[in-house]
């Protein structure tokens, strides 16, 4: 059972198949940080962007490292450069679990320190050597301000936020952030991870902070990556070759039974809606980071 102290306020799949149809025509417009001459390898991120994923949070789910194994159709390239989907959650005041969330300021961002890492693929699916690794501070936005009167009589959560474009509401907001150029050779299979520190997880946790003392939290303790599954049709480029994540995690249920202990890094079991009880996937069979790559 998922702890209510910490995942109170799980991320939830909300009419990202709007997106879908529109994918497959913008996948080579996804990756903003490529140059004009760079191939797309890899793309399960819609052209257009829905208003939220499904995701996953370091602090909601206890990580340290999020990830998955991704193939190309062609190799060689001796640059990359990727773009992660994100999903933000955070509000400039009150938050979503006492419906105030309030951001008054839409155009004021979040500044904060997100790593991507790269490996190689091991025998049988393993965790190779890591062949990249960046950090890069970005500018993040906060969600819309909670849009109860349109919201709620809708059928949507109070709390949640409205999508004009696709009349629908949601809890975070996607956006995406980018790392370019970086230089490695793209083998067939790479691992590829996010990680960031949050108020009490990531590689090195902050602590508490005086943001963490405020009704609004600390913006990226509600910072998440987002996913997507295989029956949304989002991969339009390259292949999931597993149907496993790539994890470091304190919270035993995100390994789905692997035999990955429990606080390292390495694949969970795969992700098939068959995870013990508890289990923070539900149904999400396949489910895998959502990424775009270009190489040149």
């Amino acid at each position: 059972m998922v702890p209510s102290s910490s995942r109170a306020a799980l991320p939830r799949r909300l009419a990202l198949m709007l997106a879908v149809a529109l994918a497959a025509a913008a996948s080579a417009l996804t990756l903003t940080a490529a140059s004009a001459n760079a191939a797309v390898v890899y793309d399960n991120i819609p052209g257009t962007l829905p208003g939220n994923f499904a995701s996953f949070g370091n602090e909601a789910y206890s990580n340290a490292e999020f990830g998955g194994l991704v193939e190309f159709p062609s190799i060689g390239f001796k640059k990359q450069a990727v773009t992660v989907a994100m999903s933000a959650w955070a509000c400039q005041e009150g938050n979503i679990s006492e419906d105030t969330c309030k951001t008054p300021e839409p155009s004021k961002k979040f500044k904060w320190p997100i790593t991507l890492s790269i490996y190689e693929v091991g025998p049988e699916n393993s965790v190779g050597p890591k062949l990249a690794s960046v950090t890069k501070k970005f500018k993040m936005p906060y969600r819309p301000t909670a849009n109860d009167g349109i919201c709620v009589p809708k059928g949507f959560e109070a709390g949640t936020w409205y999508d004009a474009a696709v009349d629908k509401c949601f809890h975070g907001m996607a956006f995406t952030i980018s790392f370019k150029a970086l230089k490695i050779q793209l083998r067939k299979r790479e691992i590829i991870t996010v990680t960031y520190n949050t108020s009490d997880h990531g590689p090195a946790p902050v602590g508490a902070l005086p943001c963490r003392s405020t009704k609004a939290g600390c913006y990226y303790d509600s910072l998440n990556i987002a996913t997507t599954e295989p029956f949304e049709g989002t991969l339009t480029v390259g292949s999931d070759p597993t149907k496993s994540l790539y994890l470091n995690s304190t919270y035993a249920a995100m390994y789905c039974g692997s035999s990955t202990p429990v606080g390292t890094f390495g694949p969970t079991a795969p992700i098939e809606g068959t995870c013990a009880s508890g289990s923070p996937y539900e149904t999400e069979a396949g489910i895998q980071p959502a990424f775009s790559v270009a190489a040149n």
